[in-house]
């Protein structure tokens, strides 16, 4: 168990395509068992416990909708379903946006703050930043459950199309890791990365049609909503969830073949990086 737990010596400084999947398999031990103590970890000591996984989410859901439906009145083009329609409209920007920024949070202090696995030579340092995805995309699964089931009390069903919801989730996944690698690697050696990612993740949520459509903006600037990796995931999860419409599959191939690439860089540079690590520390 211990040679699972640590990984094995041949393949820890591994940068190949092959790797972004090869690591959460060759890993998936030690993987596992860091993830299932982040998550129970986040609320241990808390009266909710993991209650509080979605008690979160609803009282933004609760906030937003209020003051942006309400107050502002906020409409999309599509919506019909007065502030009921909007909530799900909301709720599933915020989701999606709150995947990647846990990432961002989350990996700009991900190796500074675990010295005890840098000093132990043959630990897979690579996997963690996929306890910090699985946690992330447990809290998603946990917000998707909840916009489903208030569809359905809304609505009175869920489109068929909601069961491909995984995909552009799962196309965002390596976004998450690319961030994962990239960041922690980076913020060993520039700490001014940690105060950096909660101004980035605000900046990826107004900059995303979350809180407003796309169509609120001129014309000439809605393209550059696009520089935003959420834009588009947005998009295409709000397709399958609440529109009841088809992936668009070329984009999101693209997307993943972009995000991949964007991935084994990322991997390539934490490797090159991690050398150093435990001389910083």
């Amino acid at each position: 168990m211990q040679k699972e737990l640590l990984g094995s010596t041949n393949t820890r400084y591994r940068a190949d395509p092959l790797y972004i999947p090869g690591s959460i398999v060759e890993h998936r031990f030690v993987i596992s068992q860091l993830a299932k103590r982040a998550i129970l970890g986040r609320y241990r000591g808390t009266v909710l416990g993991l209650l509080w996984s979605l008690v979160t989410p609803l009282l933004l859901l609760a906030v937003y909708t209020f003051v942006f439906g309400t107050i502002l009145q906020v409409r999309w083009v599509s919506q019909s379903g007065g502030n009921a329609e909007f909530a799900a409209i909301l709720f599933s920007g915020m989701l999606v946006h709150g995947i990647l920024a846990e990432c961002l949070t989350q990996a700009s202090t991900l190796i500074v703050s675990n010295p005890q696995y840098v000093k132990k030579v043959v630990f897979p340092l690579e996997a963690l930043p996929w306890v910090t995805v699985i946690s992330a995309f447990f809290q998603g699964a946990i917000s998707t459950g909840i916009l489903l089931i208030y569809l359905f009390f809304v609505q009175g069903s869920i489109p068929w199309t909601a069961v491909l919801f995984p995909i552009p989730l799962f196309v965002l996944a390596f976004v998450c890791i690319a961030v994962g690698w990239l960041i922690s690697a980076t913020a060993v050696y520039l700490k001014d990365i940690a105060q950096m990612m909660g101004l980035l993740s605000t900046v990826l949520f107004f900059m995303a049609p979350i809180l407003y459509p796309k169509t609120a903006l001129p014309v000439e600037f809605q393209s550059l909503l696009y520089l935003n990796p959420l834009t588009f995931i947005i998009e295409q999860f709000r397709a399958v969830v609440l529109w009841g419409e088809t992936p668009n599959w070329s984009g999101l191939s693209l997307y993943g073949i972009a995000s991949v690439a964007i991935a084994w860089m990322s991997l390539a540079w934490f490797q090159k990086t991690r050398k150093g690590f435990a001389d910083v520390l």
